[in-house]
């Protein structure tokens, strides 16, 4: 029997199939007698089909000559990270929180690559500020060309960054709390899981733990254990007071002071998330865009999108806009 390695950094990099995906994976390989797409290994290490492989060694009479594995050069992990991801993003019916982990985790995999720490050294150790700084724009870099290949604006890159490092932070401490998250059955924005850096370690575990157990999340208590000298006495005051130092917390590339540009570029990144979502539905559900049909879709657009943005910005314009609800 073929023998290849299981590295468990590659295995749970992916959010994992349900039992019923891959008690339909499984009834589909038997049933073709074949799997048809390769065991993807880098230095026999397998970095994409680890449930294909299980099904295969589980059923190694039956398959032991019905599959074939492709060997992959990558130059280092980081590379095959940043390939498991973009084969993810591109295959896979994904919740929007599974969407925004994997966008996250690509977009710290690219900054990783041996390419990019050629030109860079390391982000970590010593000169670290330094090297944070001559960094700065390769990294805008790095966010503005996923952004383009995804259809999203790179401060929404950079946001789901973010998102994946609060996520592993949950996973760290309870993996049903984060699989909640992924799966959209959390009652959490992503604003709660970005903050998730900020909070003190206590915090974070009873955090995961309401998530776990789908107990009332204490917010408001939680963003008041922080990290030590994450703010001073004044600003943990006005936390209770302001609504400012809240949307700052919750977004942790937000600048102190909200200005008129960042208004603008949180529509823009809106717009982006809206757009990017409202594609992919009409791709997944390509087989409904009929001659037949595509006028009732565009009429749904149209009313659903266009007339809706027009009464925002016609309520503006009169004076009359007052948040969610308008008085027009």
């Amino acid at each position: 029997m073929i023998q290849l390695k299981i590295d468990p950094e590659f295995r749970d990099m992916i959010p994992p199939l349900t039992g019923e995906e891959f008690e339909q994976l499984q009834e589909n390989i038997l049933e073709d007698g074949e799997v048809y797409e390769p065991i993807i290994t880098w230095n026999s290490t397998i970095v994409d089909g680890h449930n294909r492989w299980k099904i295969i060694c589980d059923h190694w009479d039956r398959l032991k000559d019905r599959f074939r594995i492709r060997e992959v050069d990558f130059p280092d992990k980081w590379a095959a990270f940043d390939w498991m991801y973009r084969k993810q993003l591109g295959r896979r019916n994904l919740t929007e929180a599974q969407r925004t982990y994997m966008i996250g985790k690509l977009y710290e995999a690219r900054k990783n690559t041996e390419a990019f720490k050629g030109n860079q050294h390391t982000e970590r150790g010593a000169g670290q500020s330094d090297q944070h700084q001559n960094s700065h724009k390769e990294r805008d870099e790095t966010a503005g060309a996923i952004g383009k290949e995804f259809g999203v604006g790179r401060r929404t890159v950079r946001r789901a960054s973010e998102f994946a490092k609060g996520v592993d932070m949950l996973k760290a401490i309870s993996t049903d709390a984060a699989e909640k998250v992924l799966k959209g059955e959390a009652d959490v924005t992503k604003a709660d899981i970005r903050d998730i850096q900020n909070l003190a370690p206590d915090s974070v575990e009873e955090l995961a733990k309401a998530i776990a157990y789908h107990t009332p999340i204490p917010r408001e208590r939680l963003k008041r254990n922080l990290k030590p000298g994450r703010y001073t006495a004044e600003e943990l005051e006005d936390i209770s007071k302001t609504d400012a130092i809240i949307d700052e917390m919750y977004d942790t590339s937000a600048m102190p002071e909200y200005t008129l540009d960042l208004l603008i570029e949180d529509i823009q990144v809106n717009a982006e998330e809206f757009l990017f979502q409202l594609k992919m539905t009409l791709k997944e559900r390509r087989a409904l865009v009929t001659d037949e049909s595509k006028m009732r879709i565009i009429d749904a657009i149209h009313h659903n999108v266009t007339e809706e943005a027009e009464r925002v910005a016609k309520a503006i314009e009169d004076g009359t806009f007052q948040g969610p609800e308008l008085s027009c």
